[in-house]
């Protein structure tokens, strides 16, 4: 655990583990401490676990905020009991390390150290900024769907700079996350994209990120439908981006109808293996494409990346890539500034592109 209220719940969560035996042994052996030391591990844990749900946004912020937690059905359905509310982002993040570690055959304990230092970093950024810290978590989806549950509930987040006006029509940017959740350090990076160049940003939230599952698409589409009724969009510059498997949502675009969009950016990402590249070129031949992936990526290797780029252009696709060298699997971490400012360069220049007409 990294923060208080991390350490605050865990420690209830054992208390509440241990003080049923403490109680149940003790009152076998006849000792009357033991059962007054179970009695008051159970009191102590109900209000640790009390402490951390007070201490857990409700995820409402004002209309006037920079970032909402948003539900594209209208309704408001943000689980704050949850562990993925009362644990604080950055703890579940650690604790998903420790895992990886010991089951991913690629993530690395070197990996793990330098991820960590880099997290550390963007969540002591984060939690200093109040419409941030006020917007919650995401990641109880990713627990519900973990659960067999339905996680399918539309939300999404929805950034929008202090500078924009919500009334004028405003170019987007939707970004869906990878496996393992809609985290908050990703829209706080792209949110510094949205203050510099005056956009917006959805970033729908998918469980843990299996954008070919049921519903995927839907959930992006909706997202941006329900966000235009916020903030107003300009239909005619709305950017696909997708990160890791959120690649396998871009290549859904305009599968079932829904917004058009400007062009699409890969990052790190995974295609969708049921969808041929001729087959997606063919759907989306006016759109530019922006791939940017590493070149140690031993999860997504850059000749499979490379690979898919060539079949795209060969089927008509306008395609860019840009190959990071030695950069592996964590480039949006690693290489922040980099991909940072190629991503604004390029919805920049695609904001002023003529977009050819189709075939």
């Amino acid at each position: 655990m990294h923060t208080w209220q991390g350490m605050l719940l865990s420690t209830s969560i054992g208390l509440l583990a241990v003080s049923p035996l403490l109680y149940w042994i003790g009152d076998e052996r006849g000792s009357v401490i033991q059962v007054w030391l179970g009695k008051i591990s159970s009191l102590a844990a109900c209000f640790g676990v009390a402490g951390a749900l007070w201490q857990t946004p409700d995820a409402h912020t004002s209309e006037t905020a920079r970032i909402h937690s948003r539900f594209s059905d209208g309704g408001w359905h943000y689980d704050r009991s949850s562990i993925g509310s009362l644990l604080p982002e950055i703890d579940q993040i650690h604790l998903g390390y420790a895992v990886a570690v010991a089951f991913d055959p690629f993530f690395t304990r070197q990996q793990r150290r330098e991820l960590a230092a880099m997290t550390d970093t963007l969540y002591a950024e984060i939690s200093a900024d109040p419409d941030f810290t006020a917007v919650g978590s995401a990641l109880p989806s990713i627990y519900r769907e973990i659960g067999f549950r339905d996680f399918r509930d539309g939300h999404y987040f929805h950034y929008i700079p202090a500078s924009v006006d919500r009334s004028k029509p405003t170019p987007v940017l939707v970004f869906l996350h990878g496996s393992g959740g809609n985290f908050k350090a990703y829209i706080w990076l792209l949110s510094k994209i949205a203050d510099e160049l005056g956009i917006t940003v959805i970033a729908p939230s998918f469980g843990m990120g299996s954008w070919e599952k049921r519903g995927g698409y839907e959930t992006i589409t909706r997202a941006i439908a329900d966000a235009g009724k916020h903030a107003a969009i300009d239909p005619d510059h709305i950017h696909l981006m997708g990160l890791s498997n959120g690649g396998k949502g871009v290549c859904l675009a305009e599968s079932t109808g829904g917004p058009k969009f400007r062009s699409l950016i890969f990052l790190s990402a995974v295609f969708h293996n049921r969808i041929k590249p001729a087959d997606l070129a063919a759907r989306l031949q006016t759109r530019r494409t922006l791939i940017l992936s590493g070149g140690s990526d031993d999860r997504v290797p850059w000749e499979y990346v490379s690979g898919y780029a060539e079949k795209l252009k060969a089927g008509g696709l306008d395609v860019t890539s840009h190959h990071f060298g030695g950069e592996d699997h964590f480039l949006f971490f690693h290489q922040r500034a980099e991909v940072l400012k190629l991503i604004a360069g390029w919805i920049a220049a695609e904001s002023t592109a003529r977009i050819p007409p189709s075939r």
